[in-house]
C-alpha cells in the first residue's frame, strides 16, 4: 500500500535533496556562468516546492497550485538552457538584469517617482551596453513566447519512442495551461469563490470546488523537481543524487493514491438542490 503523498511527505524529499546539493560543497567557476545559474535555479525550486507544501497544508489548495506554475518555469528555464549553448544561454540569463535594472532606471522610477534625482539612478556604461542586448524587457531569450520556445525546443540528446527528440508538449500544453488559469484568475479559478443561484454571497463559499487542486499541485512539484534535477545535473555533468530516483516513484503514487481515494462527501442543502456551477457556460 502506497504512503500518502502528503505535504510532510513531500518536504522528506526536499530536505534529503537539499542536503545533497549541499554535500556536493561547489564552489562555481567566477569565469563560468553555467553551474553558477543551475543551481541557483535548483536552489529557488526547492524553496518554492517547500512554500507550495506549505500553503497546502494550511489549507490554501489553489493558491499552492497557482504557484506551482513558478515550478514550471524554472524547469523550462533549466531545460533550455541545458539544451544546447549552455555556457552562452547561462550568460545571456544573467546579463537580462541590466535590462531589468534599464526599465527601472528609465521607465518606471522617471514616471512614478519623478522626485528621484536623476544621478541616483544613473547606469553604469557597462550596464547600458548589455541592456542594449535585449529587444523586450520580458524576455531574456528575446523572442515571445518565451515558455512556449523553451519548453517546445527539440532535446537533442533525448528521444522518444519514435526516435524524435523529446519536446515538452504536455506541460507546456496542458498542466502550464492549466495553472496559469490560477495565476491569472481567469473565470475558472472563481468556482470555489463564486455564488450559486438563489444564494446569499459568502467568502469561499464553495471551498470543496477548490480541494483536489492541493493534491494537483503536489503532483506538480513532484513531477517536475525530477525533471528539473535531471536536466540541470546532466547540464553540469553531474550524477543526480540518488534521492531523485526515490521521489520519481512518488509519482505512481499519487496516480494509486488517487484511483483508491473516495471523494469526500459534499453538505447538502435542506431548501434547495445543489445549483448548477455559477459560471456554467450559456451556449450550447
Amino acid at each position: 500500500m502506497p504512503i500518502a503523498p502528503t505535504p510532510r511527505r513531500i518536504r522528506f524529499y526536499l530536505k534529503k535533496l537539499e542536503d545533497a546539493l549541499n554535500a556536493w560543497e561547489m564552489m562555481p567557476a567566477t569565469h563560468s556562468a553555467r553551474n553558477a545559474v543551475l543551481l541557483a535555479l535548483l536552489s529557488k525550486a526547492l524553496y518554492v516546492s517547500r512554500a507550495i507544501c506549505t500553503l497546502v497544508e494550511k489549507g490554501f489548495p489553489a493558491e499552492a497550485f497557482a504557484m506551482s506554475r513558478t515550478i514550471f518555469d524554472i524547469f523550462f528555464t533549466v531545460r533550455y538552457i541545458g539544451n544546447k549553448d549552455t555556457e552562452a544561454r547561462a550568460e545571456t540569463f544573467v546579463k537580462f538584469h541590466a535590462k531589468i535594472r534599464e526599465h527601472w532606471a528609465t521607465s518606471i522610477i522617471p514616471k512614478f517617482y519623478p522626485n528621484i534625482p536623476p544621478d541616483q539612478i544613473k547606469l553604469a556604461p557597462d550596464v547600458i551596453e548589455a541592456a542594449k542586448e535585449f529587444k523586450h524587457k520580458g524576455h531574456w531569450t528575446a523572442e515571445g513566447g518565451q515558455a512556449k520556445l523553451m519548453a517546445l525546443e527539440a532535446d537533442p540528446d533525448e528521444l522518444d519512442a519514435n526516435g524524435n527528440p523529446v519536446k515538452d508538449a504536455f506541460d507546456y500544453e496542458a498542466l502550464y495551461y492549466w495553472t496559469s488559469q490560477y495565476v491569472h484568475v481567469s473565470v475558472d479559478a472563481l468556482d470555489a469563490h463564486a455564488t450559486e443561484a438563489e444564494q446569499v454571497f459568502r467568502v469561499h463559499s464553495r471551498k470543496w470546488v477548490d480541494e483536489k487542486r492541493g493534491n494537483d499541485a503536489l503532483f506538480n512539484v513532484v513531477l517536475v523537481l525530477c525533471k528539473i534535477f535531471a536536466r540541470a545535473c546532466r547540464a553540469m555533468n553531474e550524477e543526480q543524487p540518488e534521492i531523485v530516483g526515490k521521489l520519481f516513484t512518488e509519482i505512481s503514487n499519487f496516480v494509486r493514491q488517487t484511483q483508491a481515494q473516495p471523494s469526500k462527501p459534499r453538505k447538502t442543502r435542506t431548501k434547495s438542490k445543489r445549483s448548477k456551477r455559477p459560471f456554467a457556460p450559456t451556449c450550447s
